[in-house]
């Protein structure tokens, strides 16, 4: 009897011991830690576990359309899959979420992290990772009309609004803040907290929007300290600019604001009109132009991040603004009403546009004043 008293005071001596090692793991192994937490603790489900009302407030969507973005991205990024995020084992779904709830802007990025149970480091390569799936479906996403019938339509839709003929887009152009970050190594190779540099920059953004309020074209650049240059110059050195110098859209034209030039594509409202033809021209330009407003409100609205700044390199800044439009026209497409609805915006609202540049000299412009003359002469 006292044998089986020691040996029974010996087993639980070694289920002590293992428990104590399964502590020390539990210190210092992450990969131990994330199935201890894992098996106690199951991650959050935000599409289960919140409710549809919550659920758009945080993530901009509704819980259908987010799920439609899911099946669109999950197999590139289940084949785009690298080492850095094998140690967390972070599933799919939750990392497109986390992303589209880290770009919304709604809380803190710590907050975000913690809600879906990563740290900021994993949370800042999941985001550079769907922004760089995203973004390379931009010619999918992100096109003028090509066909006679879409070229059509897409004029058509613009007519309808003022009746302003001829106008396949409209152009406006604004600013983002990046914080450009410099990824510091250790001694054994592994890449540590990104080190975000004291300076902030800035990439100047010019979108054509259609009146359906989707982006059709997407200019993004770098602008340098040395040169300001104004939105007229960036306008020229746009690609779609040459397009329409080549005539791809066959007389047809862009629509912008008194910040840029009038040219022969792209016709501006008259700074000072004389008579009631130009009143009529101008009227008909300010209420077709509020779909660019429009747009750029919807954009930046259920995007928060493109309000204060988006942390990482050059690239990786144009690769996350280029996935926002993407992400924007998928939620126009669907009708999404996550934003609209709950936020009223009103094309003429103009809180988030800030246009760069100085205001092109006055003048009049022949191709505006023939184009006056023969759609709104009285």
């Amino acid at each position: 009897m006292k044998d089986i008293q020691i040996f029974e005071r010996s087993l639980k001596d070694l289920d002590y011991f293992k428990d104590f090692q399964c502590f020390l793991n539990f210190k210092n192994n992450a990969r131990v830690r994330a199935r201890y937490i894992k098996k106690r603790h199951p991650r959050f489900n935000p599409l289960t576990d919140l409710n549809e009302h919550k659920f758009r407030l945080k993530y901009r969507y509704t819980k259908e359309n987010l799920r439609r973005i899911i099946e669109i991205v999950r197999d590139d990024l289940e084949i785009e899959y690298f080492e850095p995020l094998k140690r967390e084992q972070v599933p799919i779904d939750l990392q497109i979420l986390s992303a589209i709830r880290l770009w919304g802007g709604t809380e803190h990025p710590k907050l975000t992290a913690m809600a879906h149970g990563v740290s900021l480091r994993t949370l800042a390569k999941i985001t550079r990772r769907v922004a760089s799936v995203l973004s390379s479906k931009a010619s999918r996403y992100i096109r003028m009309p090509a066909t006679l019938s879409e070229k059509e339509r897409s004029g058509s839709a613009f007519q309808a609004i003022a009746n302003m003929p001829q106008v396949i887009g409209a152009l406006l152009q604004t600013t983002v803040r990046f914080q450009p970050e410099n990824s510091a190594i250790d001694l054994d190779g592994e890449e540590l907290l990104p080190a975000f540099t004291n300076r902030e920059e800035e990439l100047h953004i010019q979108i054509v929007c259609d009146a359906a309020h989707k982006i059709r074209d997407l200019d993004i650049r770098l602008i340098e300290e040395h040169s300001m240059l104004t939105d007229t110059e960036m306008f020229g050195l746009s690609k779609i600019k040459d397009r329409f110098e080549q005539n791809e859209f066959r007389g047809r034209i862009l629509l912008g604001n008194e910040m840029v030039r009038c040219s022969s594509s792209l016709l501006t409202p008259v700074r000072f009109p004389r008579n009631q033809s130009e009143e009529l021209y101008n009227h008909a330009h300010a209420v077709t132009y509020a779909s660019a407003r429009k747009c750029l409100n919807l954009l930046m609205s259920r995007f928060g991040i493109l309000g204060t700044e988006i942390q990482g390199s050059h690239g990786s800044a144009k690769q996350t603004i280029t996935a926002l439009a993407i992400l924007h026209n998928m939620a126009m497409e669907w009708a999404d009403p996550s934003i609209d609805t709950e936020q009223n915006i009103s094309p003429f609202n103009s809180t988030f546009f800030n246009s760069v540049g100085r205001s092109p000299k006055s003048g009049e412009d022949n191709n505006r004043r023939q184009f006056i003359k023969t759609h709104f002469s009285s």
